[in-house]
């Protein structure tokens, strides 16, 4: 009786070939995984992960790797000991400290998380996921004026990031700024890599600026009528809430 040809089996033929055209096959199995995961599957990607963390154990990158699809998947406390094993290969790693600030926010925790986040921003100043991250955390403290000071930095070194420019915007919008927020929105949302998220948050900032057709047209663009509604109808509560932690909850649990 055959044995199933899976996905997961295709790809690591795949991985093997590339690895015998010069590439090591850490770093095949590695750069598939990343494939798979960017498409939205991070159970096959931890399959890869996890040969490429057999393959070569003292490599710190697979267990980052594990880590972060793990922590896509849901489940913090698991990636948390997979980052935990990349520290204790390599115990400066900002990636695998950015990723533990990560699980921290997940968890709740963003006082935390600014601990750990700022230990990796001191060996990695420029990474953008990781002044995304802390500014979320600053933004759940109450802190978005600090948050937009972190955000307006980093854009300095890379002025067409557009999720530096939608969390500042957003920051915008959590210490009341809306026109602001909505300027710098409508920049995000022009650029040529904008995605629906940004296309979302233009019109969860327009409706909390009262700009509330504006904002069901460019909601509905994107969104079923009734989801559409939905957001615009949040923002609006959301715009009525003079605390800027409950603010920031509020828009996190916009989906």
């Amino acid at each position: 009786m055959p044995f199933p040809f899976t996905r997961a089996a295709a790809v690591f033929g795949l991985a093997l070939i590339v690895a015998g055209c010069g590439e090591s096959q850490t770093t095949s199995l590695l750069r598939m995984g990343d494939s798979i995961r960017a498409a939205g599957d991070p159970d096959t990607a931890i399959t890869f992960y996890q040969r490429a963390a057999t393959e070569d154990p003292d490599n710190p990158q697979p267990m980052i790797k594990l880590g972060d699809a793990t922590l896509q998947g849901g489940d913090p406390v698991r990636a948390a000991s997979y980052y935990h094993a990349a520290l204790a290969v390599e115990p400066t790693n900002a990636d695998a400290l950015r990723g533990l600030g990560k699980v921290q926010l997940a968890q709740g925790k963003p006082q935390e998380a600014i601990a750990v986040l700022d230990q990796a921003l001191a060996r990695k100043p420029d990474d953008a996921s990781t002044v995304l991250a802390k500014g979320t955390a600053l933004a759940l403290l109450g802190r978005p004026q600090e948050a937009q000071g972190l955000y307006q930095k980093a854009l300095l070194k890379a002025p067409a990031n557009v999720s530096l420019k939608t969390n500042l915007a957003l920051s915008y919008a959590l210490a009341g700024n809306t026109g602001e927020a909505v300027r710098v929105m409508r920049e995000a949302a022009a650029a040529p890599d904008a995605t629906a998220v940004q296309q979302r948050n233009l019109a969860l900032v327009l409706a909390m600026d009262g700009k509330t057709q504006e904002a069901r047209k460019v909601a509905e663009a994107v969104l079923p009528a009734k989801d559409a509604r939905n957001l615009v109808n949040a923002a609006r509560r959301i715009s009525g809430m003079k605390d800027p932690v409950r603010r920031a909850q509020a828009i996190g649990t916009i989906g």
